[in-house]
């Protein structure tokens, strides 16, 4: 019995790798306490599971069944290795240990400013993230992310370390190094008090900006001035002469504020226009609006990002855009569809066919699947699909 325990995207996909390899009947899940069992901007493990037919069992049975493996992929309690009779019970772990063991792994490294972040396949002893390492991937943090964004990388990236090393953690050799002392840091769940989260301008322009990307996640909170979420922060060029909390400017869509040191922008949301704005093709206007939203793979609350709503308009000029400025040719909507899939119908409904190719040159995978594991070739006829394929 291989048992996998957490919640939302790499749990899933940590479930489905199990999958390949194991009938339902030799794998469990053990779901997160707060897992609704529906999918939203997140895959639900608990749907998943009852979808293939695999058994949900509690932590404490997990304890007794588990002979393969154990697996922890986001899971939300604190696991004791020394009750399984197995010795390979493992956990990916959200940051590049040794530091930011703990919680809130996605707010650190751009509190911090970090340029790189990590995430970790490791044992579990009996600390917070202090197992041994088995392997690490590392990746770079572009400049304008915020920690929503930090979030999907650290699931991507996970995947592909679960992938790797799935067959290895299950029947095979598996060294680890213990974990370094330096450089190490861990945060408790006290560690950030969300509840009193707001904008403070006695700082410098810089920490203000990274506190601001910090904490844009859209699905949890934006930070807020004056009632209103403010989605990024533009450090202007003019040093700040007046006390720090001045108020210099305000329009609709910003309003510019003295800190200690630089004149700061704090951009209010307005996704909602720049979408519009996509489904018209109107380039003028999305560059206009590239601040007012939380990074460049800002979504609404199906999942549609400005890639996806371009993609589908045929609107080449704005795709073109958004994708030099760093939107994910890859990002799915919350049902797995992917921006590719949506250019497919401009191209067959000759809105636009350039799209779908230049999503291709950027790297848009034709072979992946949505949620219901259907692809591309899935949802057209074979007579489309050649046409798409000559597109290839």
């Amino acid at each position: 019995m291989i048992v996998i325990a957490g919640k939302n995207n790499i749990s899933v996909f940590g479930l489905e790798r199990a999958l390949q390899q194991f009938s339902p009947d030799e794998i469990a899940v053990v779901c997160n306490r707060n897992d609704t069992g529906v999918d939203g901007w997140q895959r639900s493990l608990r749907a998943a599971a009852l979808k293939y037919g695999v058994r949900e069992i509690s932590l404490e049975t997990a304890y007794e069944i588990a002979s393969v493996a154990f697996i922890s992929l986001e899971f939300d309690r604190i696991v004791v290795p020394q009750r399984f009779s197995i010795s390979r019970v493992f956990n990916i772990h959200f940051s590049r240990l040794p530091e930011y063991k703990g919680m809130f792994t996605s707010v650190w490294p751009l509190l911090e400013s970090r340029a790189e972040a990590g995430v970790t396949l490791h044992l579990i002893d009996p600390g917070i993230d202090t197992g041994d390492i088995v392997a690490q991937q590392v990746f770079p943090i572009a400049s304008w992310w915020t920690c929503r964004d930090l979030y999907f990388a650290f699931n991507r990236h996970a995947g592909q370390l679960l992938d790797q090393w799935f067959a290895r953690l299950v029947d095979g050799e598996v060294r680890a190094e213990p974990q370094s002392a330096v450089d190490a840091s861990y945060f408790s769940k006290n560690a950030i008090d969300y509840g009193a989260l707001k904008i403070d301008l006695l700082s410098t322009a810089w920490s203000l900006r990274n506190k601001v990307r910090a904490f844009a996640f859209r699905e949890y909170q934006f930070l807020q001035w004056d009632g209103k979420p403010v989605v990024s922060a533009t450090i202007l060029p003019g040093r700040s002469q007046f006390k720090a909390g001045t108020l210099i400017n305000a329009t609709e869509d910003y309003v510019e504020l003295c800190t200690i040191d630089y004149d700061v922008r704090l951009n209010f949301d307005r996704l909602p226009e720049m979408l519009k704005a996509c489904e018209r093709g109107d380039l003028q206007a999305v560059q206009a609006l590239q601040a007012n939203i939380a990074g460049y793979n800002d979504a609404n609350s199906q999942g549609w990002t400005p890639l996806i709503v371009a993609s589908y308009a045929g609107a080449y000029e704005v795709v073109d855009w958004l994708l030099q400025q760093g939107a994910d040719p890859e990002r799915t909507n919350n049902k797995g569809t992917t921006p590719l899939m949506y250019a497919k119908d401009a191209y067959l409904a000759g809105r636009c066919r350039k799209t779908f190719q230049l999503l291709l040159r950027k790297g848009a995978n034709p072979d992946a699947a949505d949620y219901t594991g259907r692809a591309l070739a899935d949802y057209v006829t074979d007579e489309q699909f050649a046409r798409l394929r000559g597109a290839c």
